[in-house]
């Protein structure tokens, strides 16, 4: 299952960077943190958000400013987590949403002012020595959909 919208209008962005801001909770780390706790033992699911900006994704015919998209796969923890990423994930610096899910499962990783991340792909556990997940945390370009692609994967042990 896939959720799609573009839009014509830009939205205020400051809104968007709730991690970034300084003393505030994301609202994006509860469903994500669901998300990949969830995935059981010798299970692996992913979702992932496509941002672009300045037009629509490739073979779209309507013209818009940006447009985003997020693949669940139909897992219902993971649409929860498109959810929050379709309300509340930024298009025109989407970079940042790659470093929200990265300061969600590492709340003591930081990155500096000024830092553009362009591309990067990283892999960490989240949960327990006895239970939780490998997550596989991967940010590029998506030339196929001609869009940025955030994904983030997690193979439960």
């Amino acid at each position: 299952m896939k959720i799609t919208v573009a839009f014509i209008a830009i939205m205020a962005t400051s809104a968007n960077f709730p991690a970034l801001a300084g003393g505030t909770t994301d609202p994006l780390c509860k469903p994500l943190r669901a998300f990949i706790a969830s995935v059981k033992p010798d299970e692996s699911k992913e979702l992932i958000f496509r941002t672009v900006w300045g037009s629509n994704f490739k073979g779209e015919t309507q013209p818009a400013l940006f447009a985003k998209s997020c693949d669940h796969g139909g897992y219902e923890p993971a649409a929860t987590a498109c959810k929050a990423l379709m309300e509340q994930g930024t298009v025109e610096f989407s970079a940042n949403n790659a470093i929200r899910v990265l300061s969600c499962l590492s709340p003591k990783t930081r990155f500096g002012s000024g830092v553009d991340l362009e591309h990067g792909a990283f892999s960490l556990t989240y949960g327990t020595p006895e239970r939780g997940a490998t997550v596989t945390i991967g940010y590029g370009e998506d030339s196929t959909m001609g869009a940025m692609a955030l994904r983030v994967a997690a193979d439960g042990y």
